[in-house]
C-alpha cells in the first residue's frame, strides 16, 4: 500500500520473469498526490548518474510510462508536469535484463501569472528566443500567436487548430465529447497522407506520431516495449497539456519539407508533419 502522508512515493518493484531478458525498464504511473488520480501528458526522465537527460517518456491518459534503460547502471528518474512540483528519485541501480514498476506522486503546484504587461512581455522575449518569430517571418508552416490564442478564447487546445487548413481532428472516445487527436494531410503516402505528427511542448518531445524508422528485431522484450510506448503515444491527446490560456503559441508543419532542422527537419520522422507547441509556463520556467 502506497504511503499518502508523505510528499511524494516511489515504488520500485522487479517483476519476476523479466532477469533472463537482454534489455531493461522502467515503467510505471504518473499520479496527483491530493487525489490520486493519474496524470496525462507528464514528463519522465531517464537522467544518468552526471545529470544528463538520456530518454524521456510522456505518460498516458491513465498515468502509465514506459523506459527503455540503454544500459545497466545507476540512475535518477524525474518526473515533471505543467501545473506540478517537479521531482526526482535517488540513484536507482538497474540491472541487465531489470523491469522496475514505479508510481509517482506529484504535488500541484498552482501557477500565479505576474501582471497581464509582464506575462506578455516575458511570454513574447521567450518566443524570441526559442526562434518562434524567426520562423513565422520565413513562412514556411502556420503560426497561431499569443495574439490569436486571446482573440479565440477557446475551451481546448485543438480548437486553436480548427481553422488551419490540412488539420483533421479525431474523437479518441465515442461521441462529440472527449480528447480529441490531431492529424495532419502530411507526406506520408504510406499513411493515405492523413496522419498523426510528431508533437514538441517547449522544446522537448511530447509524442513521436506515425512516421518513424523502421527499428530492427531484436527480440519478444523490445517488440513488447515498442508496442507499449506506440499505443501510449496514441492515446496522447494536445489536450491534455493544459487550457489554451497556458499556450503562448503553437506552430504546425504539414510536410515534412517545411519541418525545421531543429524539429527533426526533412526525415523519414517527420513525414506526418509537425506540430511545435510553446507555453507561458515554459517563458516562467526559463527566467529570460
Amino acid at each position: 500500500m502506497l504511503t499518502r502522508g508523505v510528499a511524494l512515493t516511489t515504488v520500485l518493484l522487479a517483476l519476476a520473469g523479466a532477469q533472463a531478458a537482454g534489455a531493461q525498464h522502467v515503467r510505471g504511473r504518473l499520479l496527483d498526490l491530493a487525489s490520486n488520480e493519474p496524470l496525462a501528458a507528464g514528463l519522465v526522465t531517464l537522467l544518468a548518474a552526471n545529470g544528463t537527460s538520456l530518454i524521456t517518456a510522456v505518460s498516458d491518459r491513465e498515468g502509465y510510462w514506459v523506459l527503455q534503460v540503454p544500459a545497466a547502471g545507476a540512475y535518477y528518474i524525474e518526473a515533471k508536469r505543467l501545473g506540478y512540483q517537479p521531482w526526482m528519485t535517488g540513484l536507482v541501480e538497474v540491472k541487465r535484463g531489470d523491469d522496475l514498476s514505479s508510481v509517482f506522486h506529484l504535488r500541484r503546484l498552482p501557477i500565479t501569472l505576474p501582471a497581464v504587461e509582464v506575462s506578455a512581455a516575458a511570454t513574447r522575449r521567450y518566443l524570441e528566443l526559442a526562434g518562434f518569430y524567426e520562423r513565422q517571418r520565413a513562412d514556411f508552416g502556420h503560426y497561431v500567436t499569443p495574439e490569436d490564442i486571446e482573440k479565440r478564447q477557446a475551451a481546448k487546445i485543438t480548437d486553436l487548430l480548427t481553422s488551419l487548413p490540412g488539420v483533421n481532428l479525431v474523437s479518441l472516445s465515442a461521441g462529440s465529447v472527449g480528447a480529441v487527436s490531431v492529424r495532419l494531410r502530411g507526406s506520408n503516402l504510406s499513411q493515405g497522407g492523413i496522419c498523426r505528427p510528431r508533437v514538441f511542448v517547449d522544446g522537448v518531445l511530447y509524442a513521436r506520431g506515425d512516421s518513424r524508422p523502421k527499428r530492427a528485431d531484436n527480440g519478444d522484450v523490445e517488440r513488447r516495449v515498442e508496442d507499449e510506448i506506440q499505443e501510449l503515444d496514441k492515446s496522447l491527446s494536445l489536450d491534455d497539456i493544459g487550457h489554451p490560456s497556458t499556450i503562448a503559441a503553437i506552430e504546425v508543419y504539414r510536410s515534412a519539407t517545411q519541418v525545421p532542422v531543429q524539429f527533426g527537419g526533412t526525415s523519414v520522422e517527420t513525414l506526418c508533419g509537425v506540430i511545435v507547441i510553446w507555453t507561458r509556463t515554459g517563458s516562467m520556467r526559463s527566467g529570460r
